[in-house]
């Protein structure tokens, strides 16, 4: 369990949160980040390999600068950005990507020079030639050693962050893989200054062993009752009419606690993950009658029931979603 940045250390005061800013490094103008550490944040039997990456920014222009909710970029380098060595997927090559930072904006050290990221190594085959592709950032970023020299950009994003008065609201946090990185630093930075409302997070992975920070997370379940965590393990686990267990299918089974409390105007949703959760949540707010998500012209409850993954309509109801209240990040 990676119990430091969790909680203040006693003698350290807390940083006020800071204004938000974007793009103070570009790609023509990145910053040589240090790593600083890294350590395996899924189970050692788990076939996806995710770690937690410390970058360290001290001498920045981004330290004491970045928001949590928005992401940093890496730059691709080393030998998986090799043309000889990804020579069937160059379109790989040279592309900045983009990591949801997992650090509250005081970082990892409590003094904001630091960020830390969540990272799952991409493996996968082509599909039609059946070889090996290898995501060139993130197996980079998973190999990379303390005191090896990493090229960051950003931050970047507004869309994505806790109000400026986050102690007066509640939320319901929802995640898939890592798209959980930006929630560890919400909750740090709630409960850090005093949050006494209500939050749930419900985070969503194939297998037990793939539960990241989940440590961490008991670890504030056990110190604050108004935090209720529970995770949807669909290869293990079950839904009540006996199909596999996703998000939206513990959105249900909660219901009773979560969704009076979205009836509330100062209750705020975000999700944040695998593109797709959408089309699992969207219908359960539905049924719950939830004014985040308003129907568009022409469609009933049971319209949007039966909807396929590739219907138009979707587009329709992503514009008529509560843009103040329900904030999304999936990819």
């Amino acid at each position: 369990m990676i119990t430091s940045f969790l909680e203040k250390p006693a003698d350290s005061p807390l940083m006020p949160i800071p204004e938000t800013a974007v793009n103070i490094y570009t790609p023509k103008n990145p910053f040589p980040a240090e790593v600083m550490s890294k350590c395996r944040i899924t189970d050692a039997s788990s076939p996806n390999y995710s770690w937690h990456v410390v970058l360290n920014l001290k001498g920045s222009k981004m330290a004491g600068k970045y928001r949590i909710g928005q992401s940093v970029g890496v730059v691709p380098t080393g030998r998986f950005n090799s043309a000889e060595f990804n020579y069937a997927h160059e379109a790989l090559n040279n592309k900045i990507r983009l990591y949801s930072i997992t650090s509250a904006c005081w970082g990892d050290d409590w003094k904001g020079e630091t960020v830390s990221l969540c990272v799952k190594r991409e493996i996968a085959e082509d599909e039609e030639t059946g070889e090996l592709v290898l995501g060139v950032d993130s197996n980079y970023i998973c190999d990379a050693k303390p005191g090896d020299e990493m090229l960051v950009t950003g931050p970047v994003g507004k869309s994505f962050l806790l109000p400026d008065n986050p102690l007066d609201y509640n939320y319901v946090f929802t995640a898939t893989g890592t798209g959980i990185a930006p929630f560890v630093g919400m909750l740090v930075e709630l409960f850090n200054q005093g949050f006494e409302r209500e939050v749930w997070l419900v985070f969503g992975v194939p297998y037990s062993t793939d539960i990241m920070y989940n440590e961490e997370f008991l670890y504030f379940a056990e110190r604050h009752p108004n935090f209720h965590y529970t995770t949807a393990i669909s290869r293990e686990q079950t839904n009540a009419r006996g199909g596999k267990m996703y998000v939206q299918d513990r959105l249900e089974e909660h219901q009773d606690g979560i969704a009076p409390l979205l009836a509330q105007s100062d209750t705020l949703f975000y999700m944040c993950g695998l593109k797709g959760m959408e089309y699992g949540i969207y219908p359960w707010l539905y049924r719950i009658g939830s004014n985040l998500v308003n129907l568009p012209d022409g469609l009933t409850v049971a319209d949007i029931q039966g909807l396929s993954r590739n219907a138009p309509e979707w587009s329709k109801i992503e514009r008529a979603r509560d843009r103040k209240r329900l904030f999304k990040e999936t990819y």
